[in-house]
């Protein structure tokens, strides 16, 4: 079964390539992550920079569905007004809390939804806000 999601991941990139590239992607997606650094034990009062990473990543941006909005997803009760963004697997790791840019718009990510649910993931749902 691993083989089969494993080709599902690759038809989803094809899926979500843009527009441009014969795909159904849709304008700029990516993902940004900020880790705090780690201080030096021998200086701890040395402030440390935290380190930030970024990917760009294929994906299509909607409005939530209607059956999701007033649930709570990761501890966040779902707004009409949020979006969604089915993206390809990042590289890099990814969590709630997280940005997203979405045409040069940084928003928030609210929850994170891997498709599907267990196994090899094939897509990724961001629920994002701002």
């Amino acid at each position: 079964m691993a083989d089969f999601y494993s080709d599902m991941a690759k038809m989803a990139a094809d899926l979500l390539a843009p527009t441009s590239q014969g795909g159904l992607g849709q304008g700029e997606i990516k993902l940004t992550r900020k880790t705090p650094g780690t201080p030096d034990p021998s200086k701890p009062w040395e402030p440390v920079e935290p380190t930030t990473q970024t990917e760009p990543l294929r994906g299509a941006v909607r409005g939530v569905s209607k059956q999701i909005i007033g649930t709570e997803m990761d501890g966040t009760v779902i707004l009409a007004s949020d979006r969604q963004a089915i993206c390809t697997v990042p590289t890099m790791q990814y969590t709630a809390g997280d940005v997203l840019s979405v045409d040069g718009v940084p928003v928030h990510i609210i929850a994170v939804e891997r498709i599907p649910a267990a196994g090899v993931t094939s897509a990724v749902k961001f629920i994002i806000r701002g």
